[in-house]
């Protein structure tokens, strides 16, 4: 097995944006590229960056997004453009000399293939996986949070400090749902990750602008589709994303895990990584 050390470095985004990625597995397996959520960072993806039978078949490239993590944190609103994300995901994909990638998006990281879809060259992926994932950022977001999380928001960007940080354990919290002392360790790490972003990095995040028709199109035109998800999942109403967004999808396989939260990937490791073997070697 090739499996090779694990590479850090900072790429350059078209518009000058450092972004902060990691690599690591086989280099001679197809790449999957992960994208986490809201306010976190690539630490979600430790357990991932870690797991043998994954990195023994695939490479992994795991990035901050613009606003998180080691990325750059521009100010104005004008420079979270779904072009620029593109860009972001296709600076991070060259700067690891990789081809035909699958994009990996959990939660708000899945509104990546929007991007992609609308404004890389076509045929650049060769498929998504969505794990708990909102597709696009507009309307469907009001069917797809579930109360919890739509009373939440408000708090990540509030004026009180306390509460502020708060929300941002609330929210970490939510997305496991058996909070223990096994994953305390990661706990702390992901609330850590989220205190970084003051509230316009928060904000700009989740307010950019996207059109979701270049997504439905590459569905209908035969772009594979794997969505997982769980039914227990304290902050998304999945089977929304699946009826708006998936069932457009001609070639798309969705698995929905008995008990699977909303950070399936972390809490039901092993059979993510067996959907996801399978999905990108086949």
């Amino acid at each position: 097995i090739k499996k090779t050390s694990r590479v850090s470095k900072f790429v350059t985004s078209s518009d000058g944006c450092k972004i902060f990625a990691e690599g690591v597995g086989n280099l001679e397996g197809p790449t999957i590229v992960l994208v986490h959520g809201l306010g976190l960072s690539t630490v979600v993806f430790n357990n991932l960056f870690k797991d043998d039978q994954l990195l023994a078949k695939v490479y992994l490239v795991r990035y901050d997004m613009r606003s998180h993590g080691r990325s750059g944190r521009p100010v104005n609103q004008s420079d979270y453009s779904s072009q620029n994300f593109a860009a972001d995901f296709m600076a991070v994909v060259e700067g690891f000399n990789r081809q035909k990638p699958y994009l990996l998006g959990w939660s708000l990281g899945g509104t990546v293939a929007t991007d992609i879809c609308t404004h890389c060259p076509a045929g650049y992926v060769s498929g998504i996986i969505y794990v708990s994932a909102l597709p696009y950022i507009g309307a469907i977001m009001m069917d797809l949070a579930k109360d919890f999380l739509k009373n939440l928001r408000p708090r990540l960007v509030a004026q009180d400090v306390a509460d502020a940080l708060q929300a941002k354990i609330d929210f970490v919290n939510s997305s496991i749902n058996y909070c223990n002392a096994s994953n305390w360790d990661d706990r702390l790490l992901w609330v850590g990750a989220f205190s970084h972003l003051n509230a316009n990095d928060i904000l700009n995040a989740m307010s950019r602008q996207q059109d979701p028709e270049p997504l439905l199109a590459a569905g209908r035109e035969g772009l594979r589709l794997l969505h997982l998800y769980g039914d227990a999942d304290q902050q998304l109403d999945n089977a929304v994303a699946e009826a708006q967004v998936s069932q457009h999808f001609i070639s798309r396989k969705v698995v929905v895990i008995k008990g699977g939260s909303h950070a399936l990937f972390y809490e039901f490791q092993d059979q993510v990584v067996e959907e996801v073997l399978a999905f990108v070697t086949e």
